[in-house]
C-alpha cells in the first residue's frame, strides 16, 4: 500500500533501464562477483607457500579468519546503507577499498601485516558481496531472479576454477606475491561497468528511510560481539584451554554484547542488522540454512589445498586442481537450478535435494588420507559441488522473495551476514579443531627414536610447515643427518602426514553434521509464488511515492 502524495513531488532523475542496459549492468555484478570469489580462491593455494615463508603456522587460519569477519561485520553495514543511498556508490567503493587491500598484500613482510591487511580487503570483500546480490533484486522480477541468481553461482564456480590454478601457477613461477595483484584488471573492468551502465534510484531517497540516522551504536555493538566470538573460538582448545579465564571471558562477552545489540536494535527505525526481519518464517529459515551450509563450503576452499600440498605433496598448481571439480559441480546444478527455478516458480525441492547431496558428500569426504585413490577424492568434490551449487543460489532468492521491497539490501545482507558469520566461525573452529588433533596425536604418532631427539630438533618436527616447505624439509633432514639419524625424516614426514589428514577429516565430519542439520531445518521452508513485477519498477515506484 503506498502513502498518498501531499504535494507535487519531483520525478526520479534516474529513468528505468531498458533492456540492453540491464544485461550490461548484469555484466558488471557479475564482473565483481568474479573478482571477490576469485580471491578466496587464489588465496587459499598460495597460502601454504606463503606460511612458509612468513612463519606462524598457528596464524594460518586468521589469513582466512580475518577476511571473512571483516567482511561478515561489512555486509549488514553497507546494506542497511544501501536502502537509502543505492548500491552503485556502495560498489564502487567497495571496488576501491578491495584493491587498495590488494595490491599492499603484495608488498606485505610479515604474517601480522598480512592479517590487517585482509582485514581490509575483507571490508571492500563484504561491500561487494553484499551489493551483489541486492542488485540482481533491484534490476530482475522474481521470477528471473532464479536464472540470474543461477548464473552468479556458475560466475562464483568458474572464478573458483580458475583462481586456483592461476594462483598456484603464479606461487610455484612467479612466487606468491603475484597472485595479490591478479585482481587489478577485474577491478578495473568492474568499475566502468557499474559506473556507465548501473543507473537506479536510491530505493529510499524520496521515503521516511532517508531521514533515519545510521546507527553508529548499533554498529560497533554487532561488530564488537562477532569480533570477541571470533576470537573465543579461534583460541579456544589451541591458544588457550576452553575453561581458561579468557575465553569464558570472550564468550560472556559476546553474550552481553549480542544481547545489548538485541535490546538496542528494537528501538531504532533502520538498524544495521534487522532482527525484526526474521519474523518472517521464510527468511528465518533460508538465514539459518545459510549459516549452517557456510561450514561445508569453507571447510573445502580451506583445507582441500591443505590435503593436496601437506598430505599428497602435490604443488601448488596441484593443490589449485583439487578445487576444480568440486566448482564443476557447482557450476552445473547452479546454473540448471536457475533455469529450473525461471519456467516453474519452485524453488524448496531444489535445495532440498542440494543439501542432502552435500551431506552425503561430506560425510564421504571424513574418509581422505594418505592413500586414498586420486579418482575417489575427485568425486567427491564433484558431489560436494553438484549439492552446494542450487543450494547457494536459491536460499537467496527466497530471502528476497519474502524480503518487503523497501529493505531488500537489509534483507539480503542480513541473508549474507549470516552466512558469513557461519563461515567465520567454522573456520575459526576448524583452525583451532586441527591445531588440537595436532598437539595430542603428533607425539605418539612419531618413531620411538624420534621422542628422544634434542628439543630444538623435537621442535622443528611439530612444525606442520614441513609439509608444505621444501626449505623446511631440507633443514630438517640436515640437521637430522648430523645426529647421525638421517633415516627418521621419511618416517617422521609419514607420521605427519597421517595426523594432518586425520585432523582434516575431522574437520569434513564437523562440516557434514552441520549441512545435515540444514537440511533439516529447510524442511520448514516455505515456498511462496514469484511475481513478475522487476526490481527496478519497484524502486522508481518507492522513489516517486
Amino acid at each position: 500500500m503506498t502513502t498518498p502524495r501531499t504535494s507535487a513531488a519531483p520525478a526520479p532523475t534516474n529513468r528505468s533501464l531498458n533492456e540492453r542496459e540491464k544485461v550490461l549492468a548484469f555484466v558488471g555484478i557479475l564482473t565483481v562477483l568474479f573478482l571477490s570469489s576469485l580471491n578466496l580462491t587464489v588465496v587459499g593455494s598460495a597460502m601454504p607457500r606463503v606460511i612458509s615463508d612468513l612463519g606462524g603456522f598457528h596464524l594460518y587460519a586468521w589469513a582466512f579468519t580475518a577476511y571473512s569477519l571483516a567482511t561478515t561485520i561489512t555486509i549488514p553495514i553497507v546494506g542497511t546503507i544501501s536502502d537509502r543511498y543505492g548500491r552503485r556508490p556502495l560498489i564502487l567503493l567497495g571496488i576501491a577499498v578491495f584493491t587498495l587491500g590488494s595490491v599492499s598484500l603484495g608488498f606485505v613482510q610479515n604474517m601480522e601485516g598480512l592479517i590487517i591487511l585482509r582485514a581490509v580487503q575483507g571490508i571492500g570483500g563484504g561491500t561487494l558481496m553484499a551489493m551483489s546480490f541486492t542488485a540482481i533484486a533491484d534490476l530482475f522480477t522474481p521470477i528471473e531472479r532464479g536464472r540470474y541468481q543461477g548464473y552468479t553461482g556458475a560466475v562464483w564456480g568458474v572464478s573458483s576454477v580458475v583462481g586456483p590454478l592461476v594462483g598456484g601457477f603464479l606461487t610455484d613461477h612467479l612466487g606468491w606475491r603475484s597472485v595479490f595483484f591478479v585482481n587489478l584488471p577485474f577491478a578495473l573492468l568492474a568499475a566502468y561497468f557499474i559506473w556507465r551502465f548501473f543507473r537506479l534510484p536510491a530505493p529510499s531517497a524520496h521515503g521516511a528511510a532517508a531521514h533515519a540516522r545510521f546507527d553508529t551504536p548499533g554498529a560497533l555493538l554487532l561488530g564488537a560481539s562477532v569480533t570477541t566470538l571470533t576470537l573465543a573460538l579461534s583460541w579456544g582448545g589451541g591458544t588457550y584451554p576452553w575453561t581458561s579465564p579468557v575465553i569464558l571471558s570472550l564468550l560472556l562477552g559476546t553474550a552481553a554484547l549480542f544481547t545489548g545489540y538485541t535490546l538496542h536494535s528494537a528501538r531504532q527505525e533502520r538498524p544495521i542488522l534487522n532482527l525484526r526481519l526474521l519474523r518472517d518464517r521464510g527468511i528465518a529459515v533460508a538465514s539459518f540454512a545459510g549459516f549452517l551450509t557456510s561450514a561445508g563450503m569453507y571447510a573445502a576452499i580451506l583445507y582441500l589445498p591443505l590435503y593436496m600440498q601437506g598430505v599428497r605433496g602435490s604443488s601448488a598448481s596441484g593443490s589449485g586442481l583439487a578445487l576444480a571439480p568440486l566448482m564443476f559441480g557447482m557450476i552445473l546444478t547452479s546454473t540448471l537450478s536457475g533455469q529450473v527455478v525461471s519456467r516453474t516458480g519452485r524453488y524448496k525441492n531444489l535445495i532440498l535435494m542440494g543439501g542432502l547431496i552435500a551431506t552425503a558428500a561430506l560425510f564421504m569426504a571424513t574418509t581422505l588420507g594418505t592413500d586414498t585413490p586420486l579418482l575417489l577424492a575427485v568425486g567427491i568434490m564433484v558431489l560436494l559441488g553438484l549439492g552446494l551449487g542450487p543450494v547457494n543460489s536459491q536460499l537467496t532468492l527466497a530471502v528476497q522473495n519474502a524480503a518487503p521491497r523497501e529493505q531488500l539490501g537489509s534483507a539480503t545482507g542480513g541473508n549474507q551476514f549470516f552466512r558469513q558469520i557461519g563461515g567465520t566461525l567454522a573456520v575459526s573452529l576448524f583452525g583451532a579443531l586441527v591445531n588440537a588433533h595436532l598437539n595430542s596425536h603428533l607425539a605418539a604418532s612419531l618413531p620411538a627414536q624420534a621422542r628422544d631427539l634434542p628439543a630444538p630438533v623435537q621442535g622443528a618436527i611439530a612444525n606442520p610447515n614441513l609439509l608444505t616447505s621444501p626449505q623446511a624439509t631440507a633443514q630438517l633432514g640436515a640437521g637430522l643427518g648430523k645426529l647421525g639419524e638421517g633415516n627418521l625424516l621419511q618416517p617422521i614426514l609419514d607420521a605427519l602426514r597421517g595426523v594432518m589428514a586425520g585432523a582434516i577429516d575431522q574437520v569434513f565430519l564437523v562440516s557434514a553434521v552441520l549441512v545435515g542439520l540444514a537440511f533439516l531445518v529447510t524442511l520448514i521452508l516455505p515456498e511462496r509464488p514469484l511475481t513478475g513485477r522487476s526490481g527496478a519498477e519497484n524502486l522508481n515506484a518507492s522513489a516517486a511515492d
